[in-house]
Order: C-alpha cells, then structure tokens, then sequence
C-alpha cells in the first residue's frame, strides 16, 4: 500500500470520525426555545386524540399530576376534548416547558391545567400536572389568556434571572413568614387563582383579604405558612416571566396546597400573578424538589 493511499484512507477515517461526533453532539444538544413548545404541542395533541403511547417519554420518565404518581394514561387530561386558550412557556438552561391551560371537558366544564414537561435527550423525563376540575374555575379571565403574560418586555424593564431567583425566592419566604418586601410588588399587582381575581377584589370568594394587592394581601397573620418545596421551574427574561412551585401549609391541619404560579416581573416589581393552587387532604410532596 502507498503513502498517498494510506494518507487517504487516514483522511477519509478522520472525516468519518469528526462527523460521528458532530452527529453525536447535535444530538445531545438542548433542546432550544422552538423545540420546547413544539414538544408541548405535540403533547397537548396527543392528549387530546388519548393516544398517550405517542409522546416521546424517557424509560424513567416520572409522572405527576396533583402530587399523585401515575400513568399518563390515568390523567385527567384524557377527559378534556377542547382548549380554550393557553399561555406557554420555555425555560431552555431548565429544559423545561410549562403552560397553563384553559380547557373544556365532554361534559362541557370548563378546567384549568398547568403542565411541565422536562426535555432531557429529546425524551421527557418529568411531566407535572396541576389539573384543577373545581367549581371555582373562572371562565371570564382565562379565555382569552392575558396577553400581558406573553408579551415581550423592554430592555430596560428587564430583570436578569438573579434578580427573578431573589424576588421569587422572597415571594415564597413571604408565604412562610408575612412580612414580604414592599419593593418588590407593583401597587398595580394582581394575583389570580384559576382565573378568579383575587386582590382588589372584596368580594374575591376565594381568599378574605379584603381590597388589597398582592403586597397588602399577604401581611400579618394569615392562616398559610410555611412554603416548603419552593422551586423554579422556569425563568424568562426576554417575556418578564418567572414559574414558581411550592407546597402550602396551612398550620397543623392535614390539607396542603400545591401551588404552581405564573409570575409577571416588569421593572423588578411583581405585576401579576395567574396561579393553580390545588388544596387537598394527604399532599406531602410534590414529588419533585430541584
């Protein structure tokens, strides 16, 4: 065999070589912002048309929905046949994708969904479902979904996601122990449960803190604290949006909340807050706790 020959053959075993690792690479690169809502896409179709054996989940995959463990094929998710509208998210350093869901059962009833879906390898290795099926669910603020939750922030109205870790993390200590920062509410700032309106609301039918924001709301005794569990599923600057989770004591008793919130940020104060906080006997993990 020839220099030149055995040059060659070096030549084209090193081209094949970097292609194998650039292959490789591709494929074990994230799963970037356009990836991530289109998994959460073909999710809600598939859910849909009840064909669960088509969504691209890890071996290990863990499934939750309400705190409880199951298959994806037992969700509540099954009964829904329309969405109303939707508000989704994407978190590519997290790998997550989370929306919140304004839907339709067959039987006409109209549901609130938070789901989060974490991309690991292309496959989903975490779906987190808050499926709220109760009489409280308000129709009137969900569809259609508010566009200030999607709409794009000005630079200078930015915050970056060190600022969003603190105010959020000091949103849940506030839950905990009530003396939140007034610095970082706007006095315009509204908090939503499943679409009912519950700050500058006297009348809310969900908490009794009178006509307060979301600053006022959650000073002195209150009946909740502490927040354990607290987590952020989700930080995007560009929209202003931060998702926080944690689970909800309400002293002593046996009911905890899991709440999953959406966090509007403009300028470094809380504007609003679209949250799904689901209060039952027996809660006592999320499952999830990083």
């Amino acid at each position: 065999m020839t220099v030149k020959v055995v040059l060659k053959i070096s030549s084209l075993a090193f081209a094949a070589l970097a292609l194998f690792v650039l292959s490789k690479t591709a494929s074990a690169a994230t799963c970037d912002r356009a990836c991530l809502l289109e998994q959460a896409k073909e999710f809600n179709a598939n859910m849909l048309a009840r064909a669960t054996e088509k969504i691209q989940l890890a071996p290990d995959a863990q499934i939750r929905e309400n705190t409880k463990a199951i298959a994806l094929g037992d969700s509540k998710w099954i009964g829904v046949t329309k969405i109303l509208s939707e508000g989704v998210y994407a978190d590519t350093l997290l790998g997550n994708v989370i929306e919140h869901v304004a839907a339709e059962t067959a039987a006409g009833k109209t549901v609130y969904i938070g789901t989060r879906l974490k991309l690991v390898d292309g496959k989903i290795k975490e779906v987190e479902i808050n499926f709220d099926d109760g009489p409280k669910v308000n129709v009137k603020n969900l569809v259609p979904y508010d566009p200030i939750f999607t709409t794009v922030v000005s630079p200078e109205e930015r915050s970056n996601r060190a600022q969003f870790e603190r105010i959020i993390n000091s949103y849940f200590k506030g839950l905990t122990d009530h003396p939140p920062i007034q610095a970082d509410y706007d006095p315009r700032c509204d908090r939503y449960h499943s679409g009912n309106r519950v700050t500058h609301n006297p009348r809310n039918g969900v908490e009794e803190s009178g006509d307060v924001g979301c600053y006022e709301s959650n000073l002195g005794p209150k009946p909740w604290g502490p927040a354990a569990e607290v987590r952020i599923g989700l930080i995007d600057p560009e929209r202003g949006i931060v998702i926080g989770y944690a689970i909800l004591y309400y002293g002593d008793g046996p009911r905890r909340m899991q709440i999953n919130e959406i966090f509007k940020v403009l300028d470094g104060r809380i504007r609003m807050v679209d949250n799904i906080g689901l209060m039952e006997e027996g809660i006592t993990t999320s499952g999830f706790t990083h």
